[in-house]
């Protein structure tokens, strides 16, 4: 039990050091979907934008509900393609101390495990 929660804690330590010295970024991007081309947004939310006409003017709702739901998955989709992750300069120290608490970590669960596994 003290090395699963040992372990526990330096993971935890290494995956917050690592997380502080990442950026995020993001952008929209579908090219990989579009051959190459990536469209304008708007483009994107004609789809939804249509998807909420036809639920109020028809009383068959259901292309209402897939142009919505197709135009939304899109958009999310470009959102997650888009982000770009950079690691900041850092001290090799700092780099070998991040990956070195992790890795332990993991290490020290596993061997938790293994030993409430064994008992």
């Amino acid at each position: 039990m003290k090395s699963f929660l040992s372990g526990l804690a330096l993971f935890i330590l290494g995956l917050f050091l690592i997380t502080q010295n990442t950026d995020v970024r993001t952008g929209f991007s579908l090219g990989w979907f579009f051959g190459g081309y990536n469209p304008p947004f708007g483009l994107l939310l004609l789809p939804v934008i249509i998807g909420v006409i036809l639920l109020f003017a028809m009383k068959k709702r259901t292309l209402g509900w897939i142009l919505i739901g197709a135009g939304l998955i899109t958009i999310l989709a470009g959102l997650l393609m888009g982000l770009q992750i950079y690691f900041k300069p850092t001290t090799l120290y700092i780099t070998i101390l991040m990956f070195a608490c992790l890795a332990a970590g993991i290490g020290l669960i596993i061997r938790g495990l293994i030993q409430t596994k064994n008992k």
